[in-house]
């Protein structure tokens, strides 16, 4: 759980922004002290630590302001454009909400979510990606994905398809079907959304219910500027409680998912498929990456109902 989250469950209103400030300046100034990443230094660790290649399909979590880099932000996105190639294909998460808004928050306020317009707010780098002539968004209100590439369009085009904001019409299943890696530059697992594809897997069967029972019905504007009505679960944050790190430390082999430590900057890596079979497989036991404080009592007791 993050600093903010943590946060914001412990401390009255007004301390916890500056608290969470006052962390981040900490991060910034370690970062600082750190050797600078030169452009090929970057494009190293993408190939040699990451294991991206020609023709991959990667999907990249980032926090810019965690990296020391030695050169622009902004030239990141094409360094990993060329390592994958013109057969290639990179995906970002672009969710619309503020980090200190959760989605249920967002949809409660009754936002309109325009694919064309509507920003990303998941850092930096997924923003300047987002504004790129060539990206394709997905058409969803709060887990959106812009992918840029060959299966730009085929790994986006159904998101809006189903409630479940990561199940088999997502860009995040769907990564496993193309075999794709993820990936986390600044950042470790923690961030790894691709934790909630099982949950969506398995749905009402999941060990922990982490959406709030009932769909919401959200105001969306599409490429060619209709408004379109698109439904959607929302996480309830009081369940989204986990340790990713840890479990993936714990339980994951090392070389389907693993996290890095590079000149001092976090990294991380992991083969979506595999990765999908590991994490269903262990969710059916009853392992997840969520605390068992919150199972449900029907995945506990299966006599409950």
């Amino acid at each position: 759980m993050s600093v903010a989250r943590i946060a914001r469950k412990i401390l009255p209103a007004g301390v916890t922004t500056p608290l969470v400030r006052a962390v981040k300046r900490l991060r910034r100034a370690r970062v600082a002290r750190l050797p600078l990443l030169s452009e090929e230094d970057f494009t190293r660790v993408l190939a040699d630590e990451l294991g991206l290649s020609t023709g991959d399909t990667v999907y990249v979590h980032s926090a810019v302001d965690q990296l020391n880099l030695g050169f622009p932000f902004y030239r990141i996105l094409p360094l990993v454009r060329r390592v994958v190639g013109e057969r290639g294909t990179v995906l970002f998460p672009t969710y619309p909400n503020r980090g200190s808004v959760s989605s249920y928050e967002y949809l409660l306020a009754g936002n309109v979510f325009d694919v064309r317009r509507t920003p990303s707010y998941t850092g930096l780098l997924t923003e300047f990606a987002r504004r790129q002539r060539d990206a394709v968004r997905s058409l969803h209100p709060t887990k959106s994905v812009c992918a840029l590439g060959r299966l730009a369009r085929e790994l986006t085009g159904e998101h809006h398809l189903s409630p479940y904001p990561y199940d088999s019409s997502s860009p995040y299943y769907k990564l496993v079907g193309c075999g794709a890696k993820i990936v986390g530059l600044g950042v470790w697992t923690q961030y790894l959304s691709f934790a909630y594809v099982i949950d969506d897997a398995l749905k009402r069967d999941a060990p922990v219910e982490t959406y709030y029972p009932h769909a919401f019905a959200a105001r969306c504007v599409n490429y060619e500027g209709d408004e379109v009505t698109v439904e959607t679960y929302a996480h309830d944050m009081r369940k989204v409680v986990h340790d990713i790190p840890r479990y993936v430390r714990e339980h994951v082999p090392a070389d389907v998912c693993r996290d890095l430590t590079v000149g001092g900057m976090k990294f991380f890596r992991a083969d979506a498929a595999p990765l999908f079979e590991v994490m269903l497989r262990l969710a059916k036991q009853g392992v997840t990456v969520y605390p068992r404080r919150l199972y449900s009592k029907k995945f506990i007791d299966p006599a409950h109902d």
